[in-house]
């Protein structure tokens, strides 16, 4: 009876103090499948929206339909999809919990059906490293069923999606087959009639099949047909009569779906995840996923790389569906790794961010392949593309390929994730531009503007020095996080060229266009963007083992610098927006990121916290503006490099990532057309453009940079970071406040139940034995009441040693190097979110300092960490309640003369 009173009160307090610690976050739009530029559907949110009878849309917010069914002994239930009135006897399901949970890579939805517990994930795994599993153009959705009646009951699942996925024009007439001969699988393929390749409709690609894929079992039936009949066919039977319908159509003409269904009978739970996967292939026969033009007007077809493994579409998924439990592992694994980071340099707003930001920049990139005249692929021909999705972009193919401008912006994501990856994503600008057909003295603007087909040009343009001092930054930013020299060494001809035309112009900027679209002559931010460049370029003359250009680039740079703080500072320290502007104007700044990124040292202390203090006294109620010229427009991305650069004050870097999360989770009535925007007003969070922007990669430039360990020690000497340290978090001092009160009475209640069952223990002798406390239970205990998800310890982004020589011949089929990390990278773990003391956190991070790319330890001081506790807070006393319940389990098996107690965990 004891130990049953024991079980309840800790069931009770960790029930109570997991629920202390929930935070809701709730975007306009969540993601649904996405994985590409053409697999990317959201979700719509707003407060009068109940998720499981809601359509999804793509980017055009056009529907793209995905419905699922369960039936609980005989009653049906819509977990997802506007099914409506039909068929008849749909019931809705109780959305339980938080409704939704976001994760980098998994949007997890949760109903109670009846007496079913109901939990629905869509995964869209990203998989660094990983070239072939990163360009697969298909994401996943999967069910957890579980009665919360203690018994079992009849169950059946229902899915389709409809042929809304195949075009964006709703007119088109489409065909179908189902592909039965697989005895572990079963797919249907849905395509246009009239394929348009290399041509978008409502951001839809006009060419390609759509793939929806599932597991075959005894159980599982399959039906083509009208939406109403098949699934009345489903809520009748509980089953599908396996036919296919012969009538080709419309889209819209009785809507054809492409259905599964699945009898899991009398069950109290499934034993794995019930899994299907869907995909958008677009490399089909002769024709390739996009098209490459050089100057020479030369046009390669291109695949996606999956194409170096996978031949037939046949054999890639079924490779796909067998892979889901291990790609759910390794994304749980990479979304623990990049949560835990979040949290300790920016609290649960900046987890939330990443949570959102993270599928939007992947979205936009798709990993290529070269194709020969016959069709035979070129593994060895890696170029990644980038498509400026929401920038300028209507959704009918007028998106800009692979844009430098945006491309550094999204940048951040892939050097704290892939960072090999940025090899790839520059080639393709590189290429062409190496041609003696390019006379510009400046880098190309970007590959054309009509995504997927990238058109070299030689156009002049008035981003000269945008688009210079953005090449040479990223391509630094590649070899510096990789220690892969290969791509600056091929092209530093280019780089070389690049740098002097910055050295010659960047310090007037006139008639020069900024990544903000502005014109002035004289921007002190875009020419501070060049002279970092400049620097840069001197560090790749070094890692070349060019002493000249080392010495060179490096004197003209600091002389530059000189001439800039004397034109660009106003008297309070503060950047004016150009040198003829009053003190009144201003701008961000935000270009001070890859100074301290790249470790260019060009700014000191003083003018890195005068800028700092300036902005953290000029932010809104969205963010801070971008310049003076428009004191209302907010841009998300570089607000985020500005946090990153007021890493010294946490006041302001708090409140910049406290004002991107209050957009972030902002739900108007009528919802946004698109998840996360990029630029809106500083005060209304009116959306202005930047709908569902892969430009929000921007959001990881905080887990990149710490000021503090990177400004010189003679800097800190002469100025020391301001700001109110003990500014608050993202998390409210009352939740941290609460979490502590309740985690303390928690330990109390069971240091309690061990003193007074060990009172019991000495007062009589145990006279049977007594089975040890079931140790499933009690981890179910735990899991179930922390907020943190117990996944899979990964091997954390490794980091390179600069100090060593660069590596030779690298392929991108070679799996090592000849020169390796350091040991002490190779045993770096992810950043432990429990009870560290300040000794060991301090090592850690001066660890993390050593190397220049601190990704495997987010780069913050102590005192940042303790600002942040709650995460590791509830960590620790989890770890303690763990230790109590193994005591007592411990104390229920042995005799009072025995020894003592198990140890606590460290």
């Amino acid at each position: 009876m004891f130990a049953l009173a024991a079980y309840s009160l800790i069931c009770l307090a960790l029930a109570a103090m997991s629920a202390a610690q929930t935070q809701s976050f709730t975007p306009a739009a969540i993601p649904i499948a996405a994985r590409s530029p053409y697999l990317l559907t959201f979700l719509k949110t707003a407060p009068s929206v109940q998720y499981s009878r809601t359509w999804q849309t793509g980017y055009s917010t056009q529907i793209q339909a995905w419905a699922g069914l369960i039936r609980v002994d005989g009653k049906t239930y819509a977990w997802t999809g506007d099914i409506g009135t039909m068929p008849a006897g749909i019931l809705d399901p109780a959305s339980t919990g938080n409704v939704q949970s976001l994760t980098p890579t998994t949007t997890v939805l949760f109903y109670q059906a009846g007496p079913v517990q109901l939990t629905v994930t869509f995964l869209s795994p990203i998989e660094p490293g990983n070239m072939v599993n990163q360009s697969i153009p298909a994401s996943y959705v999967a069910l957890d069923i579980q009665t919360t009646d203690g018994s079992p009951h009849s169950i059946q699942v229902y899915t389709d999606i409809t042929a809304e996925w195949v075009s964006g024009d709703r007119s088109q007439n489409v065909t179908w087959s189902t592909n039965t001969n697989n005895p572990s699988m079963i797919y249907h393929t849905v395509s246009a009639l009239n394929q348009v390749p290399y041509q978008e409709v409502k951001a839809q690609a006009a060419w390609g099949n759509v793939y929806y894929a599932s597991l075959r079992t005894t159980n599982t039936t399959y039906r083509t047909g009208g939406d109403l009949a098949t699934r009345s066919q489903f809520v009748t039977n509980g089953t599908l009569d396996n036919t296919q319908d012969t009538a080709f159509r419309g889209i819209t003409d009785s809507f054809p779906v492409f259905a599964f269904a699945e009898d899991l009978g009398t069950i109290q739970r499934t034993s794995a995840p019930l899994a299907w996967a869907v995909a958008n292939v677009r490399d089909v026969n002769s024709t390739g996923a996009l098209k490459y033009t050089d100057l020479s007007q030369q046009t390669q077809t291109r695949s996606l790389y999956y194409r170096s493994q996978y031949t037939d579409d046949g054999s890639l998924l079924d490779s796909l569906l067998a892979d889901f439990p291990a790609a759910l592992n390794r994304s749980q694994a990479l979304d623990k790794n990049i949560t835990d980071a979040a949290n300790a340099v920016g609290g649960s707003d900046y987890a939330d961010i990443l949570a959102l930001a993270t599928r939007q920049a992947y979205c936009g990139i798709e990993i290529t392949i070269g194709r020969d005249n016959s069709g035979a692929v070129n593994a060895s021909d890696v170029m990644a593309f980038y498509k400026d999705t929401g920038y300028q972009d209507n959704g009918d193919g007028n998106a800009q390929v692979s844009p430098v401008d945006g491309l550094i912006s999204v940048f951040p994501a892939f050097l704290y994730l892939d960072p090999a990856l940025c090899a790839a994503l520059l080639e393709p600008l590189f290429r062409f531009q190496e041609s003696p057909s390019y006379g510009n003295p400046y880098a190309a603007a970007n590959l054309g503007l009509k995504y997927p087909a990238a058109t070299a040009s030689n156009d002049p343009h008035s981003e000269g020095i945008e688009t210079s001092s953005g090449m040479i930054i990223m391509a630094y930013a590649h070899a510096r996080a990789t220690g892969d020299y290969d791509l600056i060494n091929r092209y530093s001809t280019l780089l070389h060229k690049w740098a002097d035309y910055l050295t010659s112009n960047t310090l007037g900027t006139s008639v020069q266009t900024s990544a903000d679209g502005t014109t002035n002559s004289g921007q002190a931010n875009l020419a501070l963007k060049g002279i970092i460049a400049v620097q840069a370029m001197s560090k790749i003359s070094a890692l070349l083992k060019n002493s000249t250009g080392q010495a060179a680039y490096s004197s003209q740079a600091k002389s530059l610098y000189s001439q800039w703080s004397a034109q660009a500072l106003t008297t309070d320290g503060h950047i004016r927006f150009t040198y003829e502007g009053t003190d009144s104007t201003f701008t961000l700044g935000y270009n001070i990121f890859w100074d301290l990124y790249l470790e260019t040292g060009l700014l000191n202390a003083t003018v890195v916290n005068d800028q700092t203090n300036y902005v953290g006294s000029q932010i809104q109620i969205f963010g801070m503006p971008t310049d003076s010229t428009n004191a209302s427009v907010v841009s998300a991305n570089w607000n985020m490099l500005m946090a990153a650069v007021s890493s010294r004050d946490n006041g302001t870097q708090q409140a910049l990532i406290s004002a991107t999360h209050k957009l972030a989770a902002s739900q108007p009535a009528t919802g946004y057309l698109g998840q996360f925007p990029l630029m809106y007003t500083a005060q209304e969070g009116a959306v202005i453009q930047g709908r569902s922007s892969p430009r929000q990669g921007a959001m990881y430039a905080p887990l990149l940079v710490n000021a503090s360990s990177i400004l010189s020690s003679e800097s800190n000497a002469n100025g020391t970071a301001s700001g109110n340290k003990n500014a608050t978090s993202g998390t409210p001092v009352g939740a941290i406040v609460g979490g502590v009160v309740g985690g303390v009475a928690v330990l109390t209640l069971l240091v309690g139940l061990v003193f007074v069952w060990r009172r019991l223990r000495s007062s009589s002798r145990r006279r049977a034995s007594v089975q040890p406390a079931d140790s499933g239970m009690r981890e179910a205990i735990l899991n179930d009441a922390s907020p943190v998800h117990h996944t899979p310890g990964v091997t954390p982004f490794m980091e390179v040693d600069l100090s060593r020589p660069p590596a030779s011949s690298n392929t991108e089929g070679s799996s090592t190097s000849e020169y390796h990390t350091t040991p002490e990278a190779d045993t770096k773990r992810a950043y432990r979110l429990r009870r560290i003391p300040n000794e060991e956190l301090a090592q850690h991070t001066a660890m993390a300092h050593n190397s220049p790319a601190s990704t495997a330890y987010p780069a913050t001081s102590p005192s940042a960490v303790s600002n942040q506790s709650d995460p590791a807070l509830g960590q620790g006393l989890l770890q303690e309640i763990n230790s109590l319940w193994r005591e007592i389990s411990a104390m229920r098996t042995m005799d009072d003369g025995m020894s003592a107690p198990p140890e606590y965990d460290a």
